[in-house]
């Protein structure tokens, strides 16, 4: 959206620039269209608030669930969490009241470039932790003992470079994101060519579609494939199987089945908002409604992905439940414990019959 906002210094007061007349997006919107461009968002918020927090949670509470996939799903959790509470508040700010900032001096500057750097950054590590996802996927089926062995521990390291990589890739957003007055209004707009050379910003974008996004979908594309077309081949009549490795070999195709479909519906979700972030670097004219659509299908991946899960994954749903239960006996425990004192019920025998209750 910074891009965006750069749309607003090429014209002048009235509006008008070298190509046409056009009144700047979202300024003039009706109060109705603003409320009913606001709901969708509001609901994605939530829904991705309470969704990512929701799977860091269950992960991190039981102890079966620790494992290298389910850590790079907590990385990628917490960076769709991130993009949640930093960004998308920008986003409804941006559909009340237009591209305005609201903030001038060294404040103002300070939160342009870090609101738009940790966006950025967010994003890459949602696709680094993707890659990973599909790379563990792929080896826990062709390499499962040396996985098992080594992927927690490696997963830690992979999360921390994920993060450090995608800081070190939007460092031109730090330098070349300022603040400018135009019309009696400030803006945050992301200025390349200025602060670098001309077509800077083309180069920028190209290499976000290319190298952030068309070769790591084109990398996870050939991951599944190969884990595919392992497991069909471990199926087939005439190998060795036995009880276990059916088993394993189920588990697998399962959990790669929920990973595939996280991945499809992230490649879908953003690949407008790519393709449109290198046409408009090009100047070229996007109308208000697509603009719009580029944004809302993007973010709304950081509430979908949650949902995923606990459609796909017999485990989330089970960890999911698991909780949902404990909550609702949350209270109910303390006045049973209460009444057993009094009563002189033995603690364990009364345990024991609560949590059967709870969990029924």
């Amino acid at each position: 959206m910074e891009d965006e906002s750069a749309w607003v210094i090429k014209k002048d007061c009235s509006g008008v620039d070298t190509d046409s007349v056009k009144s700047f997006c979202f300024d003039s919107d009706s109060v109705a269209l603003r409320i009913a461009r606001m709901l969708p968002y509001a609901l994605i918020i939530l829904g991705s608030t309470v969704g990512n927090i929701l799977v860091a949670f269950v992960v991190f509470r039981s102890r079966p669930m620790r494992k290298a996939i389910n850590f790079f799903i907590v990385n990628m959790a917490m960076s769709d969490l991130l993009i949640t509470l930093v960004y998308m508040p920008r986003v409804i700010g941006i559909l009340l009241r237009g591209y305005e900032w609201l903030s001038e001096g060294i404040a103002g500057l300070v939160f342009c470039k870090l609101v738009y750097f940790i966006h950025e950054t967010a994003v890459s590590v949602t696709i680094f932790s993707a890659i990973c996802i599909s790379g563990e996927r792929f080896l826990a089926v062709v390499r499962p003992l040396k996985t098992l062995a080594n992927g927690t521990k490696a997963a830690r390291y992979l999360i921390a470079l994920t993060w450090m990589i995608s800081s070190l890739l939007r460092i031109p957003i730090l330098i070349a994101n300022k603040i400018g007055e135009h019309c009696g209004k400030v803006y945050c707009s992301l200025s390349l060519d200025e602060v670098f050379w001309p077509g800077s910003s083309v180069l920028y974008h190209k290499f976000n579609l290319i190298g952030m996004y068309a070769t790591p979908m084109g990398v996870m594309i050939a991951l599944y494939s190969a884990t595919i077309f392992s497991l069909k081949r471990r199926s087939r009549p005439g190998n060795r199987v036995t009880t276990e490795n059916t088993q394993a070999t189920e588990m697998n195709r399962k959990v790669s089945r929920m990973v595939l479909v996280v991945t499809t519906a992230f490649i879908l979700c953003w690949i407008l908002y790519f393709i449109i972030a290198v046409l408009m670097s090009y100047d070229v004219k996007i109308s208000c409604n697509i603009l719009y659509l580029r944004l809302l299908f993007a973010h709304s991946n950081c509430a979908l992905t949650p949902v995923l899960y606990a459609l796909f994954s017999e485990n989330y749903q089970r960890e999911f439940r698991n909780l949902f239960w404990a909550c609702l006996c949350l209270r109910r425990p303390r006045r049973r414990a209460r009444t057993s004192e009094r009563l002189g019920i033995n603690e364990r025998a009364w345990t024991v019959e609560t949590m059967t209750e709870c969990q029924l």
